[in-house]
């Protein structure tokens, strides 16, 4: 069973908001989230919803 939470918008690709390959090992996952979630932190403008993406990118791609 996948577990598939809805996106915060519709038509996004987890692989995408992550500038990830689809066949990506969740070490690089987990990377690319770290780093992405480092840039969405220090952006005033669109932080927030940048990070809700990408939240929800790693939820998709590491959940259960």
């Amino acid at each position: 069973m996948t577990w598939d939470p809805p996106p915060p918008e519709p038509g996004l690709d987890p692989h995408r908001v992550l500038q990830v390959h689809p066949e990506a090992r969740p070490e690089v996952v987990e990377a690319a989230f770290g780093v992405l979630r480092e840039m969405a932190c220090a952006d005033e403008h669109g932080g927030a919803r940048n990070l809700a993406r990408l939240t929800w990118a790693r939820r998709v791609l590491l959940g259960p």
